[in-house]
């Protein structure tokens, strides 16, 4: 399985790296984690390249919401 990093996986998807950790945060693309580092495997890239980049808001959460460290 070949693993990219989070900015090489927004790069490609035409998205910040910001918005592509927040994606990774809620769930919505799987992420693989390799000591301190978090990457995305390759099957992930190519099934959002075919479907589309999902938005964050279409992951329902109950209480309150913590993104990057940050209460919302």
């Amino acid at each position: 399985m070949a693993l990219r990093s989070i900015k090489q996986a927004a790069d490609t998807w035409g998205v910040s790296v910001y918005t592509a950790r927040r994606l990774a945060a809620v769930g919505l693309i799987r992420t693989v984690t390799v000591g301190r580092r978090r990457l995305v495997p390759e099957t992930e890239i190519a099934r959002i390249i075919s479907t589309g980049v999902p938005s964050p808001a279409s992951r329902k959460t109950t209480g309150p919401r913590r993104l990057m460290g940050k209460a919302r």
